[in-house]
């Protein structure tokens, strides 16, 4: 990777800062937050590449930094494509950052992949700001425990299963032959305020039901934000009350549009082109999971 700039950030007090939040949801958080911390740098870092595939989306940024976040497609009512006069091949990341908050999931996908290939970045410059974990999901779960999983994780269940059978999965699809109880994603109103642990799928970033699923955690000992979409800037989470945040390092960006373009899911991810990695709220362990 070429040499980056280091990025120019615009300084607000801590009481503006806490003001905004407050008034925004998670997505919008978190491109206030990269357009604070990059400055006028993020309108001269370039996209030169985007994939959109069928389980995930990948963007590569200038000097060879990648992001991915899941593709949305069951959000889709309608012909997937996007209605853009241009390409999104050479615009720069500002722009193409702002996608995020768009009511289309397909480019809020877009957004979130570029969010995430930005917080690459700045964990490069700042690593020392980005302490990470080597706590694992299973690490946090006691027997006793009534867990919510929002969003299939097939090959979490029989392992979460091994340690407790009070789990309970809330999806959108259907799933065939479920291990365990599967209850429609409308019954999270009834299910979340009663879990010790819940496991949330970063997909719920796309389909725009993140905020309103942490507003619903109660009393929970534990609540993960899960999966390859999870954007790799915790705090925003933290202050939300998601306890740990778990997501996917892109080491080799070139070889994450292959996969992404060949309809790769997260096992292919973790192979051929990224780490597991995660931050646990209040932890300082410099300790990266591979």
């Amino acid at each position: 990777m070429q040499e980056t700039r280091k990025p120019g950030k615009i300084e607000k007090s801590e009481k503006e800062n806490q003001e905004i939040k407050k008034e925004k949801g998670i997505l919008s958080t978190l491109v206030y937050e990269l357009k604070r911390e990059f400055g006028p740098a993020l309108e001269e870092i370039g996209v030169k590449d985007v994939r959109i595939g069928l389980a995930y989306t990948g963007v590569l940024l200038s000097d060879d930094y990648g992001g991915v976040a899941c593709t949305p497609l069951y959000e889709l009512s309608c012909c997937p494509a996007l209605g853009f006069t241009d390409i999104l091949k050479g615009k720069t990341a500002d722009k193409v950052l702002e996608l995020a908050l768009s009511e289309n999931p397909l480019e809020t996908a877009i957004g979130i992949a570029t969010a995430n290939a930005l917080f690459h970045i700045l964990q490069g410059l700042e690593p020392e700001n980005f302490p990470v974990s080597n706590i694992d999901i299973l690490d946090l779960i006691k027997p006793e425990d009534r867990i919510a999983m929002v969003g299939y994780f097939g090959p979490l269940v029989p392992k979460i299963l091994k340690i407790t059978n009070k789990l309970t999965v809330l999806e959108k699809r259907e799933i065939e032959s479920p291990e365990t109880r599967t209850l429609p994603s409308e019954k999270a109103r009834e299910i979340l305020p009663q879990s010790d642990v819940i496991v949330i799928s970063a997909t719920t970033l796309a389909n725009r039901t993140f905020d309103e699923l942490i507003s619903l955690r109660g009393a929970a000992r534990e609540v993960i934000l899960l999966g390859p979409s999870t954007p790799l800037y915790p705090a925003p989470f933290f202050e939300r009350g998601i306890t740990a945040v778990m997501g996917t390092r892109i080491l080799d960006p070139i070889t994450m549009l292959t996969v992404v373009s060949e309809a790769g899911g997260t096992k292919k991810l973790h192979k051929y082109c990224g780490e597991k990695v995660a931050f646990r709220r209040n932890e300082q362990k410099n300790v990266c999971i591979r």
